[in-house]
This record gives structure tokens, C-alpha cells and sequence, in this order.
């Protein structure tokens, strides 16, 4: 079973499909199907599933701490580019996360948490895939302070 992503935005997102070997990430119109389960988890009127570099939402998934180990090298991919398209969308508005099972689109959340992207990073701490987590990654607002 895999994993699928989905985000909730509020401007239009371009619409891909996977090409093996060349896909980072896509993004993809809901089902009737996915849109009915989905649509009252969200707020934000563009919602689309996010595809990965595995032809599904798997492929965003990655541990911080296998960052440094060279077989990982090739699954930092999809969840680099998928921080970099937050980093953007966040700069104009809040952007919706929603993770679970492919099929349980049904399923209540579980949890929800707010992030402020700019303090994750794919080294230190990803948020990853979690079953059934809303996650609201907060419009950046203003610049964060320095860390001394």
C-alpha cells in the first residue's frame, strides 16, 4: 500500500505526471472519489495529490538521520524538491498537508500541527509521512531571528 500526500493551496498549481527518471514531484487533480473524503479536511480551495520520483507519494518520505549514508543519496530527491516548492508557496500563504493510506481519504485526521518551514530542514528534522496528519505549514510572515 502507498502512502498519498495531498496539499491544499490557494492559488492554481501546474498539473505533471510522473516520467520515470525525471520526475521530482507532480501534481495531480483529485478523483470525485479522493474530493469527497478530502474536501472538508481542507480550507484552501486548490487541493491536488502529490506524486514523488516512485510514481506515487512514497518517494517524499525520508529519515533526518539516514541523511549522511550514501544509499540514501538518491531518495533525498523528491523530498528536497518538495521542501523547496513549500519554501515558495509559503512565502504568499499558508499551505495545507494532509497524509494518509492510499483509499483512506475517509479516515478523520488523527493529528494536527502547525510548522513553520523554516525551521525544517532534510538533514536535521523532516517532517515525513505520518498516517492521517494534517499538517498547516504557516505563510512565512516575517524573517525568523538569528540564532546565536
Amino acid at each position: 500500500m502507498c502512502f498519498a500526500v495531498y496539499i491544499g493551496t490557494n492559488e492554481e498549481q501546474e498539473i505533471g505526471e510522473f516520467v520515470p527518471e525525471k520526475t521530482d514531484i507532480y501534481f495531480e487533480h483529485l478523483t470525485e472519489e479522493e474530493l469527497e473524503g478530502l474536501r472538508p479536511k481542507f480550507s484552501n480551495p486548490y487541493l491536488y495529490y502529490v506524486g514523488s520520483d516512485t510514481g506515487c507519494s512514497c518517494g517524499l518520505q525520508f529519515d533526518s538521520k539516514n541523511y549522511n549514508d550514501p544509499n540514501e543519496e538518491i531518495n533525498k530527491k523528491s523530498p528536497k524538491r518538495f521542501l523547496e516548492f513549500i519554501n515558495q508557496q509559503t512565502l504568499k500563504e499558508n499551505l495545507e498537508f494532509y497524509c494518509c493510506w492510499e483509499g483512506d481519504w475517509n479516515d478523520p485526521i488523527e493529528e494536527k500541527i502547525e510548522i513553520d518551514i523554516r525551521t525544517i530542514s532534510l538533514d536535521k528534522n523532516y517532517f515525513g509521512l505520518k498516517e492521517r496528519q494534517f499538517i498547516l505549514f504557516k505563510k512565512q510572515e516575517k524573517p525568523l531571528a538569528n540564532k546565536t
